[in-house]
């Protein structure tokens, strides 16, 4: 080559020289010239010019200049995680309970409902004759695997008609499991299944399922919905489906079409064809591919194309499903044919969500997609027999390789009406070629659904399969208006510069690095890029271009591209200090890739992508400096979080127009327009909201909001950002060892993709980005890293290849490959020709919440810090989860190459490991950070860093925090001697942490509060028997005295200690708090039991000088007060309350409010009322105050039901029968509870989806609607309910939870502090319940030292103030079990029979004797009493088991509660206070203390001044509660004075007293969850229960509650069956034609099928009257109160004991006809609710369907008002009138019955008359001559009369003309002689 006399311009614009001489290299030198001169050279646009592609046309905009404008950060963004965690198996309970169904089609069924869950199936029991059957049944499944995995799993429900041979199946419901977790608490509550039948989608729907559906991971906790159970709820608006769908959803046809595949790997796995390959030499391609498509449950799919890798199929799969459908994922699987089995090639998923928009109106667009290529992704493309990574390939984990592209097209078509074809459908019916033609296997397991169809083995046809859900597999033509891919070349760029932290075990072989796309640049097993060398004729009739084409450009001709995507194989070498790394020694001369590959021009898609990514990246930052500033400020953050959003509103304006002005190009798919359209539409619709967050003027928000609504923006912004339709693959980088692959990472091609705009460039296109490599597939053992790779990745079309190298930090030379012959190449290599020294300083102080790696719950930690080819390591702390290093190591002789400048702005990155060091073995990986030092050259001036905390991640879980800093220091001329001085080693040559980098430290003092040590494990086989604490913070610490007997009393007997620690001002930075306890044994040996560490203080800080007060106080009535962390801090302010002045502040309690003001939650405060809280339920409208107001009129009505000093007001009677309803018990105050509970959640409900609400506004839960709306409300529930409401009843409050979550877990005294022991776990240690071994009861107080220490040693410390003492103290407990749900069933028919085992200390109380039989929602209501002494019995455990006749009990769940918390809580949790204060009945006032004596020893105890009494009026401090005083005696009519109801009042709105004020426990019934230990964090069902402690001096102990369950009353209904009118007449007569039916009626109650009834039959009945006279006696047991039927029967023949169930009360009746050689033939039925059901037609004529149907509540009665009841009713057969009865329905008690019984059908006593029937009724059989005269003799008696005289005359002519030759012979034979 000639020598160019002047530089020469290359492609990268780069000036051209020769190398220098001496080097012995051949080749080329290109040098950048901005090393040279300081200056970025100006970049002219050469190379060939190529015609505009879709990016070009967006920015014709003069205010975007296209260009290079290379961004001056020349790394990527820093990340601290090194590991992406991989997909893990979880566990996960999916329960479904099956309520009832309703509108079933079909006659006199016996419907079955069955659930099945992949291959899981249960069934519920058989409900017979009933088209709306009522089952109340509850399933479980457990399930343990991937998220992934289980939310594709689709649960099918179907309701079968049960037979003994082949059931038919009436309809089936599909949802998949994903849908439902992706609902608000994980569930459908209480949602009606809409029932559809596969086999035929015209008939429509089949029926409704009621049911809720759940799914629950660890550590969910389900929420608990109210249950409606109204007959006449509207199905059709709770339907069960996401929120949004539309409640009538049409059938769609889904149609997946599969055009063809390219690169497929050219694998076979049998053995035979790589044998036959060896021999013969045969090169093609050992592929069989066909693609499956499963969606919704079914799976369809292609013919297979053999031997070829780049197949060709246009065939396309077609689902019927409903729309929207319920199944949210696509799933496209690639399989390879195989003479054995089939082998999965490739997985891939299309999210439904993804490919369309669910919005109303033009937003909204249906599923649809392509046709665009989808890359899929798997194991390393070998050719092996045994692929150990087959779980990626079936979509398991991260795909670790490219293994081709599918062309796939996805159209969603809605069929109007049933499933008639529409032009779409035609016109590919005319297309169609059948699939099995081509290949038999083609339609292998297209459809599960063939086996629920009873279908009897004929070939359906073509019709049926159109209108059935069954999977069509067709082929179809290329749509002419598909063009022809346009394909571009894209270079990739990579420049190597640093390879460090090799594993030692691969760094034996040389290594080299591979950069691939998709199959370019893979020489290991990629093959030709093309695919199949023999292009089959299809294809090149669709003149497609191959993936690699032949380019204009010569450089696709040369081979030396083609072989540059590879690293030269170097030998690495050890990393200095730490002999498990290796290194690859790069020095100055920078190894690089580069190489050409060609794919489709949509790149715009990225482009988009990128835009958004960043809008969303930058938000997030915004967000996150906001909560930092948080920290530090009060008035910042919030003008920030307003710039955040200034800034995201503009960058949308930005986007938006972007998009409106976007041009559209040929080669946009339908989903790419919508897509874009879809963005910017979602934009302005969130700068909307964030302008209206930002002026918001009305009402303010406060912060959190704010950034709430961000955070929805990210969101919104994230779901945005993921493109379905892939355009570039994804880029990996391969480490191999001597040509063997062993680690990778995986880059999206997005984010590597350049572009002339800045906001379209992918976010580490141009930059050098660290990557820590990983093995594929499973994890091995450890979080060992097996290469950290820090790369420079360049990915844009060749158009823009002159700005490949522009962001490369300068001051290099670029060297070309030797074999170069142009100046187009990219350089093979960079040569850094400037090198700097520097130091770095690695400030390691101490780190923070450590795994525990060691046994004894503890780590011994040290840090191994790598930079560059340097690792150094800190010493070993031993036993500590919170070591403090105080260590500096220094990195000297540190060469960097590039320009200062820009080593300052972006610097190579220090890796900080973190170890366990282990006595034995190798040192245990703990977790590990990633930080970038703080640069300083030498010609700048030196300022000290600030510590600063880097998270720590071992995988995915955070592994604590580690406080460090890292200076880089530019090493001067002068050399060591001028850089910052150190200061002097210690004695073991440890380099402390310089004193101006250390935190600035203060003295504090740290007050602890020992109060004793709870729950304590074994541990070395022995017990703790003397444990002593040890408190530890910043180096200094305390313990506790040594509690003798632990198993006598395990308080401490000295209470508080104190000591004085040096803790660092700034907060941020306050080292941890340990907890250690120790067991000292015999011989002053002392094991280690368990740790705690505090990471944060904050919650414990106190302010110094002033005596403590409540760390937060509540601003205005309604609000719970946040609970003091400090006991101290409550009590103090306690002291100091009285001495305060209070303001005269008189507040009325009004405890008489009209119904119609107070709504049912807290009003807001006004200035002379304050409401009561939610507490006190007695502010209902519904149930008035029990203190009402004396008569205006002086006259006092008197109620002898009433105890004395009880309201006046009589109670409102209702209509029902007193003996059932009227009994008032405790169960009447539980039920009208429920109801209260119920009807808030409602109203929250309602409130909270209100639609008025502005998008920045908060909806509170507060209902101040009008005074007229809320009458009308009222009087409209009071009308529904009906009997219901019994307005004078005091309630109880229901808490969902437990009652610890609702009062902070009554730690406003004390904390407790689990203890930690053994080794921490992967999983999430916060579930870990097996590592805890007891628990620590204290609290601690930080406050700066006074400088006066000695005034505070003196006397009491602060923490200790209102700390009540801690010797033991008797007490009685009273534990109430009101009844448990959902309980997971622990028998194999998924039934339990539970009862309760309580234990306290040694107590233990076995209720096994009272177990309830085949329940898994049983109703206890039992009560215990136990003794026990605090502190040594005080964690009260229920436990709930099943009862097992052989074997031992099984464990359902378990709770435990602590009752010492609660006994000395300020929230007085020892009794509820109840709403209403009464001294006998159902409510009497059952805690030991009165209301007056209760509020007294609160003042007294906080020291208030008061209580005051004075008539009408109670006065505590300054503040005064006026209300009632003065009652009435009921019996004498005398007036009484009493302070209690007002006291009361005044105890519920305790909370409203200043500084003191708190909630008080109200009577309640917790909910609590119940827990196994073999399936921690997974609830086993729900327990409700609540618990009263008396402390064992208190005299006047009432008796306890009585909570037994009610038992059901018998009752009997007599039916007497009159007569019917108007049966359809099924029979017809063979002689005359004439139509009758043998009439009979059919008796039974839902639940009794056994005791059914009929009537005798009423033959030939001509116009469907029937008359029968006969009468049904039904007895049956129920619940009034509930309105329920109890029904108890064996499940089978083979079950020992009866199972209780309870039903409603359903009476069934049928007409059938009665007929005498087959099956009778079924007529018609009614269903009645006897709760509630239609009034009856006083005659036949008047008895109407239509007004059956659809009778108003108004218009329905009960037969447990009225008794007796008598009319018309229509019967029914697929909601058509089938005939009318007249009947008669008397209900009596059971005792009634007895006295005065009555006869069955009509028998004695009372018998019935016989019904006077016509002559025609008799039967065939009994009266054959009868017959013959009514039905041929009366109706044919002329002719029959006539026939029989034609006949006679006949006879005679016959034997006339017979006998009449004889005898005229005779007569001439004898006339003759």
């Amino acid at each position: 080559m000639e020598k160019p006399s002047k530089a020469k311009k290359g492609m990268f614009g780069l000036k051209l020289k020769k190398k220098k001489k001496d080097k012995t290299e051949k080749g080329l030198v290109l040098t950048n010239k901005g090393a040279q001169d300081g200056s970025e050279s100006e970049v002219p646009q050469e190379g060939p010019s190529h015609q505009e592609g879709p990016e070009d046309l967006t920015y014709d905009d003069a205010s975007i200049t296209p260009g290079p404008s290379a961004p001056s950060k020349r790394r990527a963004k820093l990340l601290t995680k090194i590991h992406d965690g991989e997909v893990k198996s979880q566990n996960y309970q999916i329960t479904i309970t099956i309520t009832e169904a309703r509108q079933l089609v079909g006659e006199n069924i016996d419907p079955v409902v069955t659930i099945e869950i992949g291959d899981e199936k249960k069934q519920s029991t058989v409900k017979e004759g009933t088209n709306s059957p009522f089952y109340n049944e509850y399933f479980v499944f457990d399930f343990i695997g991937p998220q992934v995995h289980l939310f594709d799993k689709i649960i099918k429900i179907s309701v079968l008609h049960h037979k003994l041979i082949g059931s038919i199946l009436i309809g089936s419901f599909r949802v998949d499991v994903g849908t439902v977790y992706n609902q608000p608490g994980h569930q459908f509550c209480d949602k009606w299944a809409l029932l559809t039948d596969p086999g035929d989608i015209r008939t429509g729907t089949k029926g409704y399922l009621k049911c809720d559906i759940s799914v629950t991971g660890k550590g969910d906790i389900l929420k608990t919905n109210p249950k409606t159970s109204d007959a006449e709820e509207q199905i059709e608006k709770n339907l069960l489906i996401p929120q949004g769908f539309p409640s009538e959803r049409p059938w769609a046809r889904f149609y997946v079409r599969l055009y063809r595949a390219e690169g497929l790997p050219k694998m076979n796995s049998s053995i035979m064809a790589n044998v036959t390959k060896a021999f013969v030499g045969d090169s093609k391609d050992l592929v069989d591919p066909f693609v499956e498509v499963s969606f919704a449950g079914q799976t369809g799919r292609t013919s297979v194309q053999k031997n070829c890798a780049d197949p060709v199929w246009h065939e396309q799969v077609v689902f019927k499903e409903m729309f929207p459908p319920l199944c949210r994922r696509v799933k496209i699987q690639l399989w390879d044919e195989g003479s054995m089995n089939d082998v999965t090639l490739a997985t891939h998923f299309i999210d439904l969500k993804k490919i369309s928009n669910e919005q109303d109106g033009d937003k909204g667009f249906l599923p649809t997609f392509g046709p665009a290529w989808i890359n899929l992704y798997g194991s390393p493309r070998n050719h092996s027999l045994m692929d150990d990574y087959q779980e990626l390939n079936e979509g398991f984990g991260e795909g670790v390789s490219f293994r081709g592209r599918i062309l796939v097209e996805i159209a969603v078509e809605i069929l109007s009406g049933g499933a008639q074809e529409s032009k779409f459908s035609k016109a590919l019916k005319e297309l169609k070629l059948s699939s099995k033609d081509k290949d038999s296997k083609s339609s292998k397991g297209s459809s599960k659904d063939k086996a629920d169809k009873a279908d009897d083995g004929k070939a359906q046809q073509a019709t049926d399969k159109t209108n059935s859900t069954e999977v069509e597999v067709e082929s179809f033509a290329v749509p002419p208006e598909i063009i022809p891919e346009k394909y571009e070349d894209f270079l990739l760029f990579g420049a190597f510069f640093e390879a460090t932290m090799i594993d030692r075990k691969i760094g034996d072989k040389p290594i080299s690095f591979e950069v691939s796309v998709g199959n370019f640049g893979n020489l290991i097993d990629g093959g030709s890029h093309h695919g199949s060398k023999k292009k089959s004729a299809e294809l090149m009739e669709e003149d497609v271009l191959p993936l690699l084409h032949e380019g204009e450009k010569d450089v696709a001709h040369d081979t030396a591209i083609s072989m540059a995507s590879t690293t030269h194989p170097e030998k690495p070498l050890v990393t200095d200090g730490n002999r498990n790394y290796n290194y690859l020694p790069f020095g100055a001369k920078k190894p690089c890739v580069s190489f050409i590959s060609s794919w489709g021009d949509q790149i715009f898609r990225l482009h988009w992508s990128n835009m958004l990514e960043k809008m969303a990246d930058l938000l997030e930052e915004g967000i996150e400096e906001v909560r930092e500033l948080v920290k530090v400020s009060e008035e910042a953050p919030e003008e920030k979080m307003k710039t955040v959003l200034h800034d995201f509103i503009s960058q949308s304006r930005a986007f938006i127009s972007e998009a409106e002005k976007k041009q559209k190009t040929p080669n946009q798919t339908a989903l790419d327009k919508k897509r874009l359209t879809l963005c910017w539409q979602e934009l302005k619709a969130m700068t909307d909201e964030a302008e209206g967050v930002i002026q918001q003027q009305k009402k303010k928000l406060s912060l959190d909001e704010m950034i709430r609504e961000a955070q929805n923006f990210v969101e919104k912004i994230r779901f945005l950002v993921d493109e379905p339709q892939h355009t570039i693959p994804d880029v990996f980088i391969w480490m191999l060892s001597n040509n063997k692959r062993v680690a990778y990472a995986r880059i999206a091609a997005k984010d590597l993709l350049y572009s002339p705009i800045e906001e379209q460039m992918g976010k580490h296109c141009g930059k050098i980005k660290t990557h820590f490599l990983k093995l594929p597939g499973k994890r091995p053992a450890g979080w060992t890293v097996q290469a950290k790779v820090d790369i420079y990745l360049w990915l844009g079309s060749t158009r823009y290849s002159d700005a490949v190298l522009d962001n490369l930090p300068a001051g290099y030379e670029a060297e070309m490959p030797s074999k170069s012959s142009g100046t187009h190449h990219p350089p093979s290599a960079l040569l850094y020709q400037a090198q700097h020294v520097f130091q770095l300083r690695a400030h390691m102080y101490q780190a923070r919440g450590l795994i525990a790696a060691d046994s004894n719950g503890l780590s011994d930690p040290f840090a191994k810090v790598t930079f560059l080819s340097q690792c150094q390591t800190t010493k070993v702390i031993s036993q500590t989860l919170s070591p403090t290093w105080n260590q500096m190591l220094l990195f000297n002789e540190l060469v960097l190459h590039g320009e200062e400048r820009e080593l300052m702005e972006s610097p190579p990155l220090v890796v900080v490991e973190l170890y366990d060091s282990d006595a034995v073995g190798k040192p245990e990986y703990l977790g590990a950070t990633v930080a970038a030092p703080v640069v300083t050259l030498a010609d700048q001036d030196y300022e000290p860093p600030k510590l600063c905390y880097h998270p720590i991640f071992c995988g995915n879980l955070s592994g604590g925090d580690l406080l460090a800093v890292f200076e880089l220091l530019q090493v001067p001329s002068s050399g060591l001697q001028g850089l910052p001085p150190t200061g002097p080693p210690d004695i073991t040559q440890i380099y402390p942490v310089p004193s101006n980098i250390r935190p600035v430290l203060s003295k504090y003092r740290v007050e602890v509060l020992f109060w004793g040590v709870r729950e304590m494990k074994k541990v070395q086989l022995l017990s703790v028997d003397r444990p002593q604490v040890l408190i530890e913070c910043g180096g200094r610490g305390v313990k506790s005295c040594v509690i003798q007997s632990y198993k006598n009393n395990p308080n401490f007997s000295v209470q508080a200690e104190a000591f004085e620690v040096e803790l660092p001002e700034n907060e941020l930075l306050h080292p941890p708090l340990s907890i250690c306890v120790v067991d000292w044994r015999a011989f002053g040996r002392s094991t280690l039991v368990g740790t705690y560490t505090i990471n944060c203080l904050k919650q414990f800080l106190c302010k110094s000088r002033e005596p403590l007060a409540l760390t937060s106080q509540t601003d205005g009535a309604g609000a719970r007060p946040a609970i003091s962390d400090s006991p101290a801090a409550v009590q103090s302010s306690e002291l100091l309350s009285s001495s305060k002045d209070l303001p005269t502040d008189h507040v009325y309690v009004d405890i008489e409010p009209p119904p119609t003001e107070v709504p049912d939650s807290a009003q807001a405060q006004t200035a002379t009322l304050v409401d009561m809280p939610d507490s006190s339920p007695m502010l209902e409208p519904e149930h008035k105050p029990v203190a009402q107001g004396l008569p205006k009129d002086g006259h006092i009505k008197q109620d002898p039901r009433m105890p004395s000093r009880r309201s006046t007001k009589r109670r409102r009677r209702t209509i029902a029968d007193e003996s059932a309803e009227n009994v008032i018990d405790w169960w009447s105050k539980y039920y009208a509870s429920v109801k209260k509970a119920q009807k808030e959640k409602e109203n929250n409900h309602k409130e909270k989806r209100d639609p008025k609400a502005k998008p920045g506004e908060v909806v509170l839960d507060v209902d101040d609607g009008p005074k007229k709306k809320k009458d009308k409300m009222f009087k409209k529930k009071l009308k529904d309910d009906g009997n219901e409401a019994i307005p004078n009843l005091a309630v109880l409050k229901i808490y969902d939870g437990d009652l610890e979550s609702e009062f902070n877990n009554f730690e406003d005294w004390v904390k407790t502090f689990e203890l930690f022991r053994g080794k921490s776990t992967e999983d999430d240690h916060s579930l870990d319940g097996d590592r805890v071994i007891g628990k620590f009861k204290g609290s601690f107080c930080i406050y700066k030292s006074p400088e006066d220490s000695a005034s505070e040693d003196s006397g009491q410390l602060r923490i200790q103030q209102g700390i009540p003492p801690n010797h033991p103290i008797q007490v009685l407990i009273r534990v109430y079990i009101v009844a448990a749900f959902n309980l997971s069933p622990a028998d194999p028919d998924g039934k339990s029979d539970p009862y309760i085992v309580l234990r306290l200390g040694q107590t233990e109380i076995k209720d096994r004797d009272k177990y309830i039989p085949k329940q898994l929602n049983p109703v206890f209501g039992r009560s215990f009493e136990i003794q026990a002494t605090f502190p040594k019995e005080s964690l009260l455990s229920v436990l709930i088991y099943d009862h097992d006749m052989i074997g031992s009990d099984d464990l359902i769940g378990e709770t435990k509660i602590d009752l010492e918390n609660r006994f000395y809580s300020k929230h007085r949790a020892i009794c509820g206070l109840q709403s209403q204060y009464e001294i006998e009945g159902y409510n009497a006032w059952r805690d030991t203390a009165k209301p007056t004596e209760i509020l007294t020893k609160l003042c007294k105890d906080n020291m208030l001044d008061g209580p005051h009494f004075r008539p009408g009026k109670i006065q505590i401090g300054k503040k005064v509660f006026s209300g009632k005083t003065v009652f009435t005696e009921a019996d004498s009519e005398e007036m009484v004075e009493s302070y209690e109801h007002l006291a009361l009042k005044v105890l519920h709105s305790w909370e409203d007293i200043p500084e003191v004020g708190c909630r008080l426990v109200p009577e309640h019934i917790e909910t609590r969850p119940l827990y196994h230990k073999d399936k921690p964090g997974m609830e086993q069902g729900r327990l409700q229960m609540w618990v009263d402690i008396f402390p064992k001096d208190t005299p006047q102990l009432g008796p306890p509650v009585d909570i037994s369950p009610r038992k059901p009353k018998g009752y009997e209904l007599r039916v007497t069956i009159w007569n019917t009118e108007d049966v359809i007449l099924e029979d017809e007569n063979i002689f005359t034609g004439q139509k009758s039916s043998d009439i009979y009626v059919k008796g039974w109650i839902k639940g009794l099928e056994d005791d059914r009834q009929e009537t005798d039959v009423h033959y030939n009945s001509l116009t469907g009257e029937g008359n029968f006279n006969w009468r049904f006696l039904f007895p049956f047991q129920y619940l009034p109160a509930e309105k329920q039927m109890v029904i108890s029967k064996r499940e089978n023949i083979f079950s020992l004991e009866k199972m209780e169930c309870k039903t409603p009360a359903v009476l069934v009746l049928q007409v059938w006809d009665f007929e005498r050689l087959s099956s009778d033939d079924f007529l018609g039925s009614l269903e009645m609710n006897l709760n509630s059901f239609p009034r009856a037609a006083k005659s036949a004529k008047a008895c109407d369907l239509s007004k059956f149907e659809n009778a108003s509540e108004e218009n329905k009665i009960s037969i447990f008002q009225q008794k007796r009841v008598r009319g018309w009713w229509p019967f029914a057969k697929s909601k058509e009138l089938t005939g009318k009865v007249e009947a008669e329905f008397h209900l009596v008690t059971a005792e009634e019955a007895e006295k005065n019984p009555v006869g069955k059908a009509r028998k004695e006593p009372e018998p019935l008359a016989k019904p006077n029937r016509p002559d025609t009724s008799f039967s065939w059989f009994v009266s054959p001559f009868k017959c013959l005269y009514h039905l041929i003799w009366k109706n044919y008696k002329k002719y029959i009369i006539i026939a029989f005289i034609l006949i006679i005359l006949i006879v005679f002519l016959v034997l006339f003309i017979y006998t009449l030759p004889g005898a005229i012979s005779r007569r001439i034979v004898v006339g003759g002689s």
